[in-house]
């Protein structure tokens, strides 16, 4: 009976006009992820490209739970921004049972709070206070930089697990960004804020799974126990309001979260509709806590990967970061924002290893695609892999090939709108988009500008398999040369 029913299931799209590819009858088009043989976003990019070239959408299967893959880049235009009404949430649903935190941050929280969360947060991202974290960020590259001078004790060239290296970096600034405190991450012993974040960040097997049905079966992940910040949500707590606090009566300014969301918290304290207090904004912190670490350890990591392996590419780039400094007579906001090529080496990475590799969204009603006869039920998970639509040969001239070239003044207008998404599209893209860039450029800043950097002989490449996201090589290494 279960086979007939399952069979019976997987003829969802079928009925309804639209193509699919063959599924295996229990586990759908998932099977290699649930044997944790590849990524879900792997295996979705592989979809999309084993699709016809007409084929707008395709119908696919997770279990027996039917999802739409969208491949044509004005359909997801028309979902993401065009029909936005129709499809204000996400998919995904981070709440959880025992988790308050998971209920109060923008990528999780539903229609219509969070238009107000996104209303209340967007003055932080601000080019004005940007210019105020950028001197937090730039603090916590010195601190890098420092180290690895250190480094360089008996020989000119030093293999560096780079992973662990941005794992300190990132964790530094989002200690000083997010949480208020200054936190050197490389001091030995490692400071308790570094501990307890490694150990909250760390990916068990039993916290990949509660993450998965999260992600993609919803209805069962809230009840599975997920933690924003795992077993340490108490210690995290306890920070934020120590500075939150102190923040309160010494009436210092440093320019951070914490001041914005002190602001928020005052200004916000009679507001009926959305009131910024307890446990909502430190969930702002959190996120900052996650985001922060998650995209731009893997995004430098990959893209020093990359350098290493084209040298010219790698000498352009250090050839301008020198060339600004000097101009600019030191690192400042300006100079980082005028390293074109950079920023075209920051985005082919995230076209080639995008760090959120689904995105995804579903209708509060049910929808026609326009032009079609296809009708989407109301609730219907669409997705669309950016495995694919960044790595398609339709869109990108020889996508399999490392080419920051794609980006640059005179070519960036060949890219077609809604094929370049990895911070989304649409008033629900990544509201700290550009304080991410700005993260990555700074650390990648530390290290080119003061190294030449290589494969390690020894260096693997693996990815693992059972991470939703995009994460770094696992034993990566990099030879570092002092230029």
């Amino acid at each position: 009976m279960l086979f007939l029913w399952l069979k019976w299931k997987h003829t969802y799209w079928q009925r309804r006009g639209v193509r699919t590819l063959p599924a295996h009858w229990f586990f759908g088009h998932i099977k290699d992820a649930i044997l944790m043989r590849k990524s879900i976003g792997v295996i979705l990019g592989e979809l999309h490209r084993q699709a016809a070239d007409e084929d707008d959408v395709i119908g696919i299967y997770i279990l027996h739970k039917p999802f739409l893959l969208v491949r044509n880049p004005e359909v997801i235009k028309q979902i993401m921004i065009k029909d936005f009404h129709v499809f204000p949430n996400h998919y995904f649903d981070g709440k959880s049972k025992s988790d308050v935190l998971t209920n109060w941050i923008l990528f999780t929280i539903k229609n219509p709070e969070w238009k107000h969360l996104r209303t209340k947060m967007s003055p932080v991202f601000t080019s004005g206070k940007l210019k105020s974290l950028f001197l937090l960020m730039q603090e916590s590259g010195e601190m890098m930089r420092e180290y690895l001078c250190g480094e360089f004790t008996d020989s000119n060239i030093v293999s560096i697990p780079i992973k662990d290296i941005f794992d300190k970096y990132t964790t530094i600034v989002i200690a000083s960004l997010a949480f208020g405190i200054r936190a050197n991450c490389f001091d030995i012993p490692p400071p308790e804020f570094f501990v307890n974040s490694h150990k909250a960040s760390q990916r068990t097997l039993l916290r990949n799974l509660r993450f998965f049905f999260m992600f993609f079966l919803p209805e069962i992940g809230k009840y599975v126990g997920a933690q924003l910040l795992g077993d340490y949500t108490d210690y995290f707590r306890k920070v934020f309001w120590d500075s939150m606090d102190n923040r309160s009566i010494t009436k210092t300014k440093r320019g951070d979260l914490i001041d914005s969301l002190l602001q928020l918290k005052n200004e916000n304290a009679d507001d009926s509709h959305f009131r910024f207090e307890g446990d909502i904004l430190l969930a702002q912190a959190a996120v900052f806590f996650v985001a922060g670490r998650e995209t731009s350890i893997p995004t430098m990591t990959y893209a020093l990967c990359e350098l290493a392996k084209y040298p010219e590419m790698q000498r352009r780039a250090t050839e301008e970061i020198l060339e600004k400094i000097q101009t600019a007579n030191g690192i400042t906001y300006e100079a980082v924002n005028n390293m074109k090529y950079l920023h075209q080496v920051i985005n082919e990475t995230l076209r080639f290893y995008p760090i959120v590799p689904i995105l995804d969204r579903a209708p509060i009603e049910d929808y026609t695609l326009p032009n079609t006869n296809i009708t989407i039920e109301k609730g219907t998970p669409i997705y669309v892999a950016l495995y694919g639509i960044q790595r398609d040969p339709r869109f990108y001239e020889d996508p399999k090939r490392f080419d920051p070239e794609r980006f640059s003044d005179e070519r960036k207008n060949e890219i077609v709108p809604c094929t370049f998404l990895p911070f989304g599209e649409g008033p629900r893209n990544c509201i700290g988009m550009r304080l991410g860039i700005l993260q990555t450029a700074i650390g990648l800043i530390a290290i080119l500008r003061d190294y030449e950097v290589s494969l390690n002989p020894s260096w693997m490449s693996v990815t693992d398999t059972r991470r939703v996201f995009t994460s770094s090589p696992a034993g990566f290494l990099l030879d570092l040369k002092k230029i």
